[in-house]
């Protein structure tokens, strides 16, 4: 089968390939073998890829290369004993193992029957964003944020992930600042959430213009993908108490923040990642799947396309998805 590896961590558009290796074995038991149709690109993917999670330093790969890719769409080729999944049946999963592959063996715990209102590209991207958006509601809410008193500050805010968030915040009732890096991608934003505040870095005056939306309903929690010195300038727009929620680095920078922000203010820094999210109990976990269908079936204007790509085609994909103004996910397809 053909299956995306790299063989040295760097760069992705240039070290990674898609090479021919053997088919995997036979499902065990619980598990399910997916013929994968569709995988999305993300940011978190071509970092790892880079070598930016191995905080050791070790970089080593190994022999014959790491397959990537952790989540999918596709239909079940076959299944292991105690699995109650058909073969030809839609599904979409996360965490898996080499998802950039023909083939993959995947925990039948981490499998989403996919029903048939839900097209072919929202499936692929109905675990890691929507399941994102899902722990940061939940970060927000342990930041003690109350809808009709304080607001949620998110940057990099035109992301699918954010789009997501922001959806969630807002039905939950809380006010909602969107920071974008362009006048052009704050624009695009406010034409698609009508009545979202959004605002563009790049202008001198974006921080007298926050303070003033946020005059009269305080900064409880910002949520940053960023880093560096934006995330540094926003903890002092937290109201005190509030929370700076990370997870993120797009500027590959230190959040710089004086000691005393902690004590006399009790500012609290914390982060989240979807990769601890197949550690939760199953019951939360059924309960943010259902969430992400909802999202899927309601709104799939939620999950734009940018660009689809074979398998073959993933150094342009990988080169793709860090262009900047990028308006979507970018998919490699098997169709």
């Amino acid at each position: 089968m053909l299956s995306v590896l790299y063989r040295q961590h760097g760069k992705p558009s240039q070290v990674l390939e898609a090479a021919q290796v053997a088919d995997p074995v036979p499902p065990a038991h619980g598990e399910v073998l997916i013929r994968v149709q569709a995988r999305p690109v993300h940011y978190g993917d071509l970092l790892g890829i880079a070598g930016h999670y191995r905080s050791n330093g070790d970089l080593t790969v190994p022999e014959g290369g790491n397959r990537v890719g952790f989540e999918g769409f596709g239909v079940v080729e076959a299944v292991g004993e105690g699995v109650a999944l058909t073969p030809g049946t839609r599904v979409a999963f996360f965490p898996g193992r080499a998802a950039w592959s023909e083939l993959a063996i995947v925990s039948a715990a981490y499998v989403t029957p996919i029903p048939d209102s839900i097209a072919d590209d929202v499936a692929a991207q109905l675990h890691v964003n929507p399941l994102t958006a899902a722990l940061l509601w939940r970060a927000v809410q342990q930041a003690g944020a109350i809808p009709g008193q304080h607001t949620v500050v998110l940057t990099a805010a035109g992301s699918a992930v954010s789009r997501l968030t922001i959806s969630l915040l807002r039905d939950a009732g809380l006010d909602v600042v969107a920071l974008v890096r362009s006048a052009k991608g704050a624009e695009e934003l406010a034409s698609l959430i009508p009545g979202l505040s959004v605002f563009s870095t790049d202008s001198p005056d974006w921080q007298t213009r926050l303070a003033a939306a946020v005059a009269d309903k305080p900064v409880q929690a910002v949520l940053d993908a960023v880093g560096g010195s934006l995330a540094s300038d926003l903890v002092k727009v937290l109201t005190n108490g509030g929370s700076l929620i990370s997870y993120g680095d797009l500027s590959g920078e230190p959040i710089a923040v004086r000691a005393l922000a902690f004590s006399t203010r009790n500012i609290r820094i914390f982060g989240v990642t979807v990769g601890t999210w197949g550690g939760l109990p199953p019951e939360q976990r059924a309960e943010d799947i259902a969430l992400a269908l909802r999202l899927a079936e309601g709104n799939p204007a939620l999950f734009p396309v940018a660009a689809r790509y074979p398998l073959t085609s993933v150094r342009e994909a990988a080169d793709h998805v860090e262009r900047p103004g990028k308006a979507g996910v970018v998919l490699l397809t098997s169709y």
